[in-house]
């Protein structure tokens, strides 16, 4: 999993590279921590962040979450 959104709709948790790159997103007023989730998890709301900066964090979301992937899975997933 790499994003997720739940009922409430009104932003997506997305993962960070580490917690210090979280936090300093967080403290940027960029996004706020996500619940339930490990601190280097964020959620990013839908409407203050502009949609190519949204974009980017899924996209980084996703590569992370893909690169921790055995080599195996990510043949069988493909590439991007």
């Amino acid at each position: 999993m790499f994003a997720c959104i739940g009922m409430a709709s009104d932003g997506v948790p997305v993962k960070t590279p580490s917690i210090e790159d979280a936090s300093l997103l967080i403290e940027m007023a960029r996004a706020e921590k996500a619940p339930c989730f490990h601190r280097s998890w964020l959620r990013v709301d839908w409407d203050p962040v502009p949609a190519d900066e949204l974009r980017d964090r899924i996209a980084t979301s996703h590569d992370i979450v893909f690169r921790g992937l055995t080599r195996k899975m990510q043949a069988e997933i493909g590439a991007r």
